[in-house]
Parts: C-alpha cells; sequence; structure tokens
C-alpha cells in the first residue's frame, strides 16, 4: 500500500515518452505506463483490517490544488534508477506529505524519516550514464487529488489498484 499522486493519461504518457527516451542511454526496465505515479507515504504490507485506519489518515489531510512543473530527468547510480521530478518542490507538495505522515505516524503506521524527494521512477535496474538534464517542454502536471494505491505484485510486474482518490480542497476530484 502506498499514497500517491497519480497522473491523468497525458501526463503519464508525457511520462513515458521520457522514460523512453532514457531507455535509449541506460537500458534497464520501463516502467509500464499505467504504472507511473509519485509515492507520498509508502506504508507497504498492511493487515486488511487496518485499511479503515489508512482511510481516516487520509481524510485528515486538507491541501489546496497546486502545479507540479516536471522539469528534470537523472538517475540515482546506488540503486539504477532513472527518475523525473521538479526542480522545485510547491509548498503545498510539501504540505500535502507533512500533514499526510503526521496523520499516519499519530495512527502508528510506519514513515519515512528521510527528506522527502518527489520523483516518478521512469526505470530501474538502468546500466548507463545519465547526467541530468531538463526535460523541455516542462511537463505541467494539475494536482487536484491523491490517491491511496494497492499493490499486486506478478510475475510480469507491479499491478496498481487505486482503492480510493482524496480531492484538494474546492474541487471535485480525479
Amino acid at each position: 500500500m502506498f499514497f500517491a499522486l497519480w497522473p491523468a493519461p497525458a501526463i503519464a504518457r508525457r511520462l513515458h515518452r521520457e522514460g523512453e527516451r532514457a531507455h535509449a542511454t541506460t537500458g534497464g526496465r520501463r516502467m509500464r505506463r499505467d504504472t507511473l505515479h509519485l509515492t507520498l507515504a509508502f506504508i507497504g504490507d498492511m493487515p486488511r483490517e487496518r485499511l479503515e485506519d489508512l482511510l481516516a489518515c487520509a481524510d485528515k489531510v486538507d491541501f489546496a490544488p497546486f502545479a507540479l512543473v516536471v522539469d528534470r530527468i537523472a538517475a540515482w547510480r546506488h540503486n539504477h534508477i532513472v527518475w523525473a521530478g521538479a526542480s522545485v518542490q510547491p509548498p503545498e507538495l510539501e504540505s500535502l506529505v507533512s500533514q499526510l505522515n503526521a496523520a499516519l505516524a499519530d495512527a502508528g503506521f510506519p514513515v519515512e524519516r528521510r527528506k522527502f524527494s518527489a520523483h516518478v521512477t521512469l526505470l530501474r535496474n538502468a546500466r548507463g550514464e545519465l547526467p541530468a538534464s531538463d526535460i523541455d517542454p516542462p511537463i505541467e502536471w494539475s494536482v487536484r487529488t491523491f490517491a491511496l494505491i494497492e499493490s499486486d505484485l506478478a510475475q510480469d510486474g507491479a499491478h496498481y489498484t487505486v482503492l480510493k482518490f482524496w480531492p484538494a480542497a474546492g474541487t471535485t476530484g480525479h
């Protein structure tokens, strides 16, 4: 289980194309377009009886809609990941993550202690060098919801099911 920003189809297509371009240089395993997301909080395996508690945590979050400008592509050598991200994280995103982590911690769920690093994983097991570069034109992601996602690992990779979306204040959702 994890909470994430789930891109609209047009955003997912753009991210997928960026992954395709990077793949030509680095190789590795491309993430399927239908699995691209930006993780806000990773929960991991969780007993089903705690699902209501998890939903209640997200119900406490109050966030404003915001624009996320995905304008960078880079690689982390230590784990062979190629990712796309924003050179500037909007304060609304920081607030969303902080509120979510506070509610999760209060309910006894594990929370990440490292500084939040907003990114979308495009490739795993990348082998070649990929210097950080700009995405031109940048991907303008209008964030109006966040979601709780359930992951099912299969032989052909992870399959994700959106369990619920939460809309930003003053919006009607996805």
